[in-house]
């Protein structure tokens, strides 16, 4: 037998949501059962959400195809495993540079190692490992493109 235990919790401040296509789902289905910080505290691989929401959609969830491949989506972008690399270049490069100037750049992955060098002396420290990351990080995201 199966009990259902269902608790309101207030909090002062609620969980802010990144914006995105599931975020009115997970606001709408999810949280009807859940509280946002159940959501937010995890950091699930995509197979991880596919598994979770169906199971509650075969509870009773009621989630179209399109609604669960949108709320699947926006969970992996915004609560899926965390990159050691991104999150490098989030904290460290970005408190100076946007995304958009690395993406512009399209520099091979010397380049790139030439280019953090120059920054290492001017901004924050990094280990030898952080830096072989975000040089492994730039290249492979923000690399030369490729023709087609």
């Amino acid at each position: 037998m199966t009990v259902w235990l269902l608790a309101g919790i207030v909090a002062a401040d609620p969980v802010p949501l990144p914006a995105g296509e599931g975020k009115k789902i997970l606001e709408s289905a999810c949280t009807s059962c859940h509280a946002l910080d159940l959501v937010t505290d995890k950091n699930w691989t995509r197979q991880q959400w596919q598994d979770n929401i169906q199971e509650m959609v075969d509870l009773g969830a009621s989630l179209t195809k399109k609604q669960t491949d949108d709320l699947v989506d926006y969970l992996v972008k915004n609560f899926g495993p965390k990159d050691r690399a991104q999150e490098l270049f989030e904290d460290v490069c970005s408190y100076c540079h946007s995304l958009g100037r690395a993406r512009d750049q399209h520099l091979t992955k010397q380049q790139w190692r030439d280019l953090i060098k120059g920054m290492i002396f001017e901004g924050p420290p990094v280990t030898a490992e952080e830096f072989s990351l975000l040089v492994d990080y730039l290249a492979t995201n923000f690399g030369p493109e490729k023709e087609e």
